[in-house]
């Protein structure tokens, strides 16, 4: 099929030197330096960083040569050892070879769309759970910050429909902060040319340690309670089938500490993307009211009156599809995840040596105004089947692509799908006067100065 293509801009690369890069990104943030970057060097921005090459994947076809075409060439090395050791662990996110396969065998087959309707009911509850709050919420005029709203209906979701876990709501903010430090702390340690040692006495080290150990606690005592049961009693979960797993040749199960690293990735992975796009959701909705419109016509018009969606109700929102999908757009979760060269290439005449550097940025690929008419524009309408026929199939990857893409979109786009159904049927969001949400990238897509707004119930 004939999808929409052009060539990629290239110019030969030049980058800042240290002092200005570090200046630039103190004044702008980063995400409007590597934004600058783009504009300035073309699709394969170049950025000499101390000792190392970083360069930025943009190009569509480039974004597909990459992930799948020439994915032997590209693993997740040294750029993810920060990650994996601060973070993830040997989880299967940052995972390699035949442990990657071996983890990734054992999990698909719980996140495939059929599998992930089962937790339908336990997300309707979720967001029926958070109608109550808001009721009240708009009666007294108090503003939300939905960005916490959201990270803590997703939190509960994943940690309830995941690992079985019900938690205190004191302990669920706890740990939603604390998860919040870790991602920060890791991706600005990566952002360091020289890195002070963990040991230093730095408030950063010491708000991180305290915030990873708290999370090693919590998910050591689901482990050992799920542990303490009968085997034949664990509820059908993932925490279960990870705990039960055997090795196909040793036939031994799973070390608790890989279980652990598991349970912290999936959980990470699994409730901060969703909240981020929901946030942003709220966001584009309040800036679209054309659209905020539009999206609850077709809500009222396929959901019942006082009744809940059902599942066969979701299949019936297209128009929603379409806003999820212009959402991830914008505003991707991952606007840029790392990948290493194997060996040397050169992409359309720049040098990409083993060793250096490589981030795929969607949040550049998804602005790129070679394959988005007017970009910046919000518009559902992009995603109309005729014209997301007509994509470059890497135009558009909010998930990634290739064999490594997001284990977990099909548990995402439902639970987004039934939260934005329930809750945009009952209420309108807006946001406080005079605030200005300051997006920065940091590991996801996040709200620095948060995301406060007035809920008003819909009568």
């Amino acid at each position: 099929m004939e999808y929409k293509s052009a060539a990629p801009r290239i110019i030969a690369p030049k980058s800042p030197n240290l002092f200005q890069i570090a200046l630039e990104i103190q004044k702008k943030g980063p995400l409007q330096f590597f934004t600058d970057q783009w504009r300035i060097q073309g699709d394969v921005p170049h950025l000499r960083m101390g000792l190392h090459n970083l360069f930025f994947i943009i190009h569509p076809d480039h974004v597909g040569h990459v992930l799948l075409t020439n994915r032997k060439n590209y693993d997740k090395l040294k750029t993810w050892d920060v990650t994996r050791r601060l973070l993830l662990g040997s989880g299967l996110i940052g995972a390699t070879g035949a442990h990657w396969k071996r983890q990734r065998k054992l999990m698909s087959a719980f996140f495939t769309p059929k599998s992930v309707e089962l937790y339908f009911t336990l997300m309707l509850n979720a967001a029926s759970d958070v109608t109550t709050r808001w009721e009240t919420a708009s009666k007294s005029g108090q503003a939300l910050d939905i960005m916490e709203e959201m990270t803590r209906i997703t939190a509960w979701i994943i940690l309830r429909s995941m690992f079985g876990m019900d938690l205190s709501e004191e302990r669920l903010r706890t740990i939603e902060r604390d998860v919040e430090t870790m991602i920060r702390f890791v991706y600005r340690r990566e952002m360091l040319p020289v890195k002070a040692p963990l040991w230093a006495p730095l408030p950063s080290h010491v708000q991180y340690r305290k915030a990873t150990s708290r999370v090693h606690l919590l998910m050591r005592e689901v482990i050992e309670r799920r542990r303490s049961m009968p085997e034949s009693s664990w509820p059908n979960d993932l925490l279960s089938k990870l705990m039960s797993a055997r090795d196909e040749e040793s036939g031994e199960t799973m070390a608790d500490v890989f279980v652990r690293d598991e349970c912290i990735g999936i959980f990470i992975a699994g409730h901060e993307t969703s909240a981020r796009t929901m946030a942003f959701m709220w966001y584009s909705l309040h800036e679209n009211p054309e659209v905020a419109a539009h999206l609850r016509r077709e809500l009222d018009a396929v959901i019942p009156e006082n009744q809940q969606p059902t599942l066969e109700d979701l299949k019936q929102l297209p128009y929603l599809t379409r806003v999820i999908k212009e959402v991830l757009r914008l505003y991707p979760p991952a606007p840029a995840f790392p990948r290493d060269p194997v060996t040397e290439e050169t992409l359309n005449g720049v040098r990409l040596e083993a060793g250096a550097f490589v981030m795929v940025a969607p949040y550049f690929t998804h602005r790129h105004p070679d394959f988005w008419t007017n970009p910046e524009h919000f518009d559902p309408d992009r995603f109309l089947p005729e014209r997301e026929r007509e994509f470059h199939p890497y135009a558009y990857c909010p998930f990634g692509g290739g064999n490594r893409i997001c284990i977990g979109n099909s548990f995402a786009m439902l639970e987004m799908s039934v939260l934005t159904a329930v809750l945009a049927r009952r209420f309108d969001a807006h946001l406080i006067a005079g605030h200005k949400p300051e997006i920065e990238m940091g590991g996801t897509l996040m709200i620095r100065n948060g995301l406060p707004m007035h809920i008003v119930q819909r009568v």
